[in-house]
């Protein structure tokens, strides 16, 4: 009896070993084994964002040089002295009123003239054609006369003219912006012997030229709306794109568009430089991506697109303009795709995975 309990204890201290030792660690490693093969089994969680066109296309500021609508240099028509003036620099003038008046002594002795020559002409043409007696005067002799009394007649009507250009007279309304002579000067008519006697300018609607880089020049129409700021006055005046040169300048390869704004309150004046801006839209406006959704791989950029069965896509894309935090894109997107935030190595063209958007929570999780 005692031989058998000599072999019972040992066997009883085995089985127990094997049942509180081994078997336990079998069953951990089954479940480890379990529980690792799950998660290589799962599919990864990634976070989506969804995007759109963009909506302002261009945030598109530049310089521009404000000038008057209308702007003329008022030259003298006849020569001679400068008698009167009427109007001084910043006066305001309307259409036909006269600035000065001009002293011409010798066109004054030619009108003097000219009147006596053409009385002379018409007696001397009466006189013939008083003559009754037939053969007396000769058709040639009359129509001598006749032609001379027209000729004097057509040299007093361009000397009453010139006279009449002795008044300088405003083309338009406006304001004398510049004035170049004193009572008494010397002029000389014509522009081609020295500066203008008056400048005259329109302000009551001003012209801001701006060049347009040949990346926008597309986008810039007739009639479209555009603002101008001048950071002097700390304040935005509204206006429409009224022409463009219609060609590009091969030295600088810009559009030359001109921009007219309202100035009915003299608010502006000529020569400020102002920033433009531009209210462009876009018939095809492109896509706006976060910068975090871009994936740069040695064939270009990409973006990891979500399809609606929640499949990966690895989507090649053309970039366009960067604005920090986000990103321009000319090709590739639709505008209406879900992309990855962040996308990782891990990550595989056609892999299944599970989907959360931006802003959800755990309990609005996209899951498959």
């Amino acid at each position: 009896m005692k031989r058998i309990w000599l072999w019972l204890v040992p066997i009883g201290l085995i089985l127990l070993f094997v049942f509180v030792g081994i078997i336990p660690r079998i069953r951990n490693t089954q479940e480890l084994k379990a529980e690792a093969d799950e998660e290589k089994n799962r599919q990864p969680l990634v976070t989506a964002v969804p995007v759109a066109h963009s909506t302002d296309t261009t945030g598109l500021m530049l310089p521009g040089q404000i000038m008057p609508f209308r702007e003329t240099p008022v030259f003298a028509r006849t020569q001679g002295f400068l008698k009167r003036r009427f109007v001084d620099l910043g006066a305001g003038v309307r259409s036909g009123q006269v600035l000065a008046t001009i002293d011409a002594p010798e066109l004054d002795q030619e009108l003097i003239r000219a009147r006596a020559d053409l009385r002379l002409a018409q007696s001397n043409l009466e006189r013939l054609k008083s003559v009754t007696l037939p053969g007396a005067i000769s058709q040639q002799d009359l129509d001598n006369r006749q032609a001379t009394f027209e000729m004097n007649q057509a040299n007093l009507r361009r000397l009453e003219a010139l006279k009449a250009l002795q008044e300088i007279r405003a083309p338009f309304t406006g304001i004398i912006t510049a004035r170049n002579a004193e009572v008494g000067n010397l002029v000389t008519a014509g522009n081609g012997a020295g500066l203008p006697l008056f400048t005259i300018s329109q302000l009551d609607t001003l012209r801001v030229f701006v060049d347009v880089p040949q990346t926008f020049y597309q986008l810039v129409r007739v009639g479209m709306p555009a603002s101008v700021t001048i950071p002097e006055l700390s304040k935005t005046f509204r206006g429409r794109v009224v022409r463009t040169s219609g060609t590009l300048r091969s030295e600088s390869r810009t559009l030359l568009a001109e921009v007219a704004i309202p100035n009915r309150n003299k608010e502006l004046v000529a020569g400020l430089y102002g920033q433009v801006k531009f209210d462009m839209r876009a018939t095809n406006p492109p896509v706006l991506i976060p910068a975090n959704t871009l994936l740069i791989t040695s064939e270009g950029p990409r973006v990891v697109v979500v399809q609606p069965n929640k499949v990966l896509r690895f989507q090649p894309i053309t970039l366009g303009r960067d604005y920090g935090t986000t990103l321009e894109v000319l090709g590739g997107l639709r505008g209406q795709e879900q992309l990855v935030i962040n996308p990782n190595d891990r990550l595989q063209d056609g892999q299944q995975v599970r989907v959360k958007l931006q802003g959800q929570t755990s309990a609005t999780k996209q899951k498959v």
